[in-house]
């Protein structure tokens, strides 16, 4: 069996507030190469400045939303999903220094496997569009170099399909975030705007729970700081405690593992149920993101 790499856009300008659409290739994908690239504003832009600049990176068939982050949350998934952060270029202060940093779009959990990643389709059906945000005061001519890896012969049974979901909490009770329901879950990743920093532990997504038909199911209870710890079983390398370093890239975020094993024991099936609710015990009243890691069966 072979794998195809080809280029989907090279060195495509986007401008602020655009929307940019490509169409994807119709053998079976394993993951798309998304590569950001432009130039800082006067000194170095950093890599939150940079990443900013992508609001949304969308994949959608028949109209329907496959793929749905923009570049900041998709950064996080690609640290945690595959255990490494992804690769800034050129981290350099110069006026017009040229920058890029190269995101995963992930079909499969997998990168390359032959069982999971989204299936062949006809032309015209899949389709990638990106969207960039309006602010240029830190990283301007944005270009974009875009990849997709096919895995030519192969039969996926099944994809990933991650979206953004997004709502703002009331602070001191339950809110429930309905979730989508008919797949099987590999797990959900959640955004906290408000996280314990200096001498305050108030968090927007401090403790959190997932029921089924009005049914705790695995997660009966779970604070935001052991969730957020619990990374260490997904993350690679990190760096020893600085007290002069910067916040961590992943500080924001936490995951709630259905697939804690890697070897599929807890994955967790929805499909015939009538609810699925993750309630969020909120500390204040900002905004939670909560992105549903699904595993969906390979329509051809």
């Amino acid at each position: 069996m072979d794998y195809r790499r080809t280029v989907i856009a090279q060195d495509e300008s986007i401008a602020a507030s655009a929307t940019s659409t490509f169409d994807l290739p119709v053998n079976p994908l394993s993951h798309l190469i998304f590569t950001l690239r432009g130039l800082n504003v006067t000194d170095e832009a950093t890599l939150a400045e940079i990443l900013v600049r992508i609001s949304a990176i969308t994949v959608t068939r028949f109209g329907s939303a496959i793929f749905d982050m923009s570049a900041t949350d998709l950064q996080k998934l690609n640290a945690i999903m595959f255990g490494n952060m992804p690769i800034l270029l050129n981290q350099v202060a110069d006026d017009n220094g040229t920058r890029a940093i190269s995101l995963i779009v992930p079909f499969s959990r997998k990168p390359y496997s032959t069982i999971e990643g989204l299936p062949g389709t006809k032309k015209g059906e899949l389709k990638l569009q990106v969207t960039a945000s309006a602010s240029e005061a830190a990283f301007d001519n944005l270009t974009l170099q875009i990849e997709a890896v096919e895995i030519l012969g192969s039969n996926p049974t099944q994809h990933l399909k991650i979206t953004t979901l997004s709502q703002t909490m009331t602070s001191g009770v339950d809110n429930d975030v309905d979730l989508p329901i008919g797949n099987k879950y590999a797990g959900l990743l959640v955004f906290s705007t408000t996280i314990p920093t200096t001498t305050a532990f108030t968090t927007t997504a401090d403790k959190m729970r997932f029921l089924i038909n009005n049914v705790e199911r695995n997660l009966a209870n779970a604070n935001w700081e052991s969730l957020h710890g619990e990374l260490l079983f997904r993350l690679g390398h990190r760096e020893a405690y600085d007290a002069s370093a910067d916040d961590d890239d992943v500080a924001n975020y936490a995951l709630i593992d259905f697939d804690p094993a890697q070897d599929d024991n807890f994955l967790v099936e929805t499909a015939g149920v009538s609810s699925v609710v993750l309630k969020i015990a909120a500390g204040d009243g900002n905004a939670v993101r909560v992105f549903p890691i699904e595993l969906t069966k390979a329509q051809t």
